[in-house]
């Protein structure tokens, strides 16, 4: 099976200003214990993106990750870039610059970090554009990528207004849990055949 997750933001203590949620339990044992009880060795995990903020492992929170049962792949985030590659590789087994396509059942998905639109902080838009580039010229059919926080009254990408679906994995609009294919691909358009980039 193949899971997604992403911003798990590890011991970055500035994200209980976005979420209160996160408040209880300490959000990376809550993270930690969903994805123990729901991967097996056979399984992939694709973590899009801001695995942690801290290399100081006081709780031992990166030492559990490494236990993991699964493949575990990355496709870097923003504050991913803060760590070195070579310690990035003691986490995961295959790791993505910007992007990595995959195809499942004649469905392609484009993964990645960002959106294509970001309507709440509008950062990084020359990332977001070359998103946009890769889902057409690639011809996706769905974008799952992270990178935008849940902030309430606030809003939170645009994908759909530019003709293209998409399925945010941030942790915090997902229970803390790992997303499952399943649940992913049902936001598969079944209107392929209209997709069209805007200018």
């Amino acid at each position: 099976m193949i899971y997604f997750i992403s911003d798990t933001h590890f011991y970055h203590h500035n994200i209980l200003r976005l979420n209160p949620e996160v408040r209880k339990p300490l959000f990376e044992e809550r993270i930690l214990n969903d994805l123990f009880e729901v991967l097996k060795e056979e399984d992939t995990l694709y973590h899009l993106g801001d695995f942690t903020w801290e290399l100081w492992d006081q709780r031992g929170i990166l030492e559990l990750w490494k236990k993991l049962p699964s493949r575990k792949v990355l496709l870097m985030g923003n504050h991913d870039r803060r760590v070195p590659l070579s310690v990035l590789k003691e986490f995961f087994d295959e790791i993505h610059e910007l992007y990595h396509l995959i195809e499942v059942d004649g469905k392609r998905l484009l993964l990645t970090h960002y959106p294509a639109l970001d309507l709440r902080t509008q950062r990084f838009p020359e990332l977001q554009s070359k998103v946009r580039e890769l889902f057409f010229e690639l011809n996706c059919d769905l974008l799952v990528h992270g990178h935008v926080h849940y902030t309430p009254g606030k809003p939170l990408c645009g994908c759909s207004s530019l003709g293209i679906p998409c399925y945010n994995v941030n942790v915090e609009l997902n229970d803390f849990k790992p997303v499952p294919l399943t649940r992913v691909l049902k936001k598969v358009s079944p209107l392929k055949g209209l997709k069209t980039p805007l200018p």
